[in-house]
């Protein structure tokens, strides 16, 4: 089970934005995800996230149709659509997201590996 987090925002912020936030929570309770959305319009934003809601969060999701600041979530994998995917393909979504993340961890546990052969040696003239 993963814990996300996503921000909805559309021009207006009615419709749209409700929809979205509404189809992802509801799908991701459907695949054993936990996700809590937070909704941004015209009216400014609402069921705003808490720090620690994205501090324990797996994944972002960004299903927006204009910008949104992302400077809180500099350090959690992102995946960003639009609202009206957010709506009609909203498991396929969820399953980007999800291996969004997955790319993300794999990438940063990944060992370094090791340069093989002999060193080379220093340019000549190095003290």
């Amino acid at each position: 089970m993963a814990k996300i987090v996503a921000v909805m925002a559309c021009p207006t912020g009615i419709a749209h934005t409700v929809m979205a936030a509404e189809a992802l929570e509801k799908t991701a309770k459907v695949m054993g995800h936990t996700l809590r959305a937070e909704m941004q319009g015209s009216a400014g934003a609402q069921n705003v996230l808490t720090e620690k809601e994205i501090r324990e969060a797996d994944v972002v999701i960004i299903a927006t149709d204009i910008h949104v600041s992302m400077d809180r979530f500099a350090d959690k994998p992102v995946y960003a659509t639009s609202t009206s995917d957010a709506i009609r393909k909203t498991r396929a979504v969820i399953e980007a997201a999800m291996a969004e993340a997955e790319d993300v961890k794999a990438t940063a546990v990944a060992p370094v590996a090791a340069p093989t052969g002999p060193a080379a040696p220093p340019p000549s003239g190095c003290l």
